[in-house]
């Protein structure tokens, strides 16, 4: 079988604190190795369930080169890049298409406005205040696993902080596994699990994942087509900015919104809009 990675970071072991998400802050080479293990965590535990299972993970957070290849297990590929619109259409989720059978998400993170979320945000926190699929609120876990539903891909495992466990439960079709790797405290800490401890429920989370998959047991995330996703932005100018993207349209002072017949197809616009909201390119799209 083949499964699909997406990672992020605010979500693994021991991430609590911005000073370990972006190259500039000092504590970031050993989040990175943070990150890698958990990863690779995932990994050993769903081979346990199919030992001839190919991987492709895909680096999702920041400026998108953060896990560590050299030290990524051998039966996986890595999609490494910043996710500029003509790069990476699907951003955290790039690479992903109907040759996938099962989806893993690792280091995740509750969405933007989650009360004391620890790093609490969704895809860009700066700029989207609310993030809507059909009118219902989601993170980046349910707008991930509703992109790979187009393929019918269902999401067997989530890793990640505490307080997303019920944000999962009440957007996702459930029949996941899901892992907590800390306990969270407030939006910049928590009580921390040490890697030996968290790589060990992980991979046995991936494996229990693999293993309800091969038993029917999951199902994908699939919204009523045509779909639409709306974004609530901070500001009016950032607004302004998105709606120039073909195809999207305003809704309210700081809402805009696209409505496609695919799932994928309305992400990809969305995020292109979310892109060029910004006041001038970002550091992570450089």
């Amino acid at each position: 079988m083949r499964i699909f990675i997406s990672a992020d970071i605010e979500g693994c072991t021991g991430i609590v604190h911005r000073d370990q998400l972006m190259p500039e802050g000092k504590t970031y080479g050993a989040a990175r190795k943070l990150m890698t293990g958990d990863i690779n965590a995932a990994i050993v535990g769903a081979l346990r369930a199919d030992p001839g299972a190919e991987f492709v993970v895909c680096d999702g957070h920041g400026v998108m080169r953060n896990i560590l290849l050299e030290e990524l297990h051998e039966s996986a590929q890595l999609v490494i890049g910043p996710a500029t619109v003509e790069n990476k259409p699907l951003c955290q989720v790039q690479g992903c298409d109907d040759s996938f059978d099962l989806a893993l998400f690792v280091g995740y993170h509750s969405r933007a406005g989650t009360p004391g979320g620890l790093l609490a945000h969704t895809w860009v926190g700066s700029t989207i205040c609310n993030f809507r699929i059909n009118g219902q609120l989601v993170g980046e876990a349910a707008l991930n696993a509703a992109v790979v539903g187009t393929w019918d891909i269902p999401v067997g495992l989530v890793a990640g902080a505490s307080e997303l466990a019920p944000e999962c439960e009440q957007t996702l079709p459930g029949g996941h596994v899901f892992v907590q790797t800390k306990q969270t405290y407030g939006p910049t800490a928590a009580l921390c699990l040490p890697p030996s401890k968290t790589r060990r429920l992980i991979e046995d989370g991936a494996e229990e994942a693999v293993r309800r998959f091969l038993a029917g047991k999951l199902r994908a995330l699939k919204p009523k087509l045509p779909v639409t996703m709306e974004i609530e932005v901070y500001r009016r100018e950032m607004a302004d900015k998105a709606c120039r993207v073909a195809g999207v349209e305003r809704v309210a002072e700081r809402v805009i919104a696209v409505t496609a017949p695919r799932v994928d197809q309305a992400a990809a616009a969305a995020w292109n809009a979310v892109v060029r909201a910004q006041d001038e390119e970002a550091s992570w799209l450089k």
